[in-house]
């Protein structure tokens, strides 16, 4: 197995850690909607904030389940909905801070989720495109020398 096909231990404590995050605000979200934290700078119905909730305490099951696989093929199909998920709410936030003047605490949020996606970002560029360049590279390689 190359390098690019395992998903290394330090990758596997960026998941915990991204799991962890995760389960905390998620929590936050699901059962603390009627103590009103300071979680979200407007007001939402409490169903949607449960559900808010339900989908982050999704994504941290999911950063959990990641921590514990080697392989990086069994991680790519939830990272890919990480990165997708991730990528909508960073567009939507923006959306809402730049066009909508939105409330300016939601640049917290905006500066939350951009972490993780750096970190999906490199993890997909580092096991997927790289390996994919060096592949293609090799192949024109190969058959400039057939010629």
């Amino acid at each position: 197995m190359s390098k690019h096909e395992v998903f290394s231990p330090p990758e596997r404590a960026l998941s915990f850690l991204a799991g962890l995050v995760n389960l905390v605000v998620g929590l936050g979200f699901f059962f603390l909607p009627e103590l009103h934290p300071p979680l979200w700078p407007t007001s939402i119905p409490v169903i949607l904030d449960r559900f808010i909730g339900a989908i982050i305490l999704g994504n941290a099951a999911g950063a959990f389940w990641l921590a514990t696989e080697r392989e990086w093929a069994r991680v790519r199909p939830l990272a890919l909905v990480a990165v997708v998920y991730g990528t909508l709410v960073a567009f939507a936030l923006l959306y809402h801070l730049l066009w909508l003047g939105a409330s300016s605490t939601f640049w917290i949020y905006f500066l939350f989720d951009v972490p993780f996606l750096l970190v999906y970002y490199g993890l997909f560029i580092y096991h997927d495109i790289v390996p994919r360049m060096a592949k293609r590279a090799a192949r024109r390689v190969m058959d400039q020398a057939q010629e």
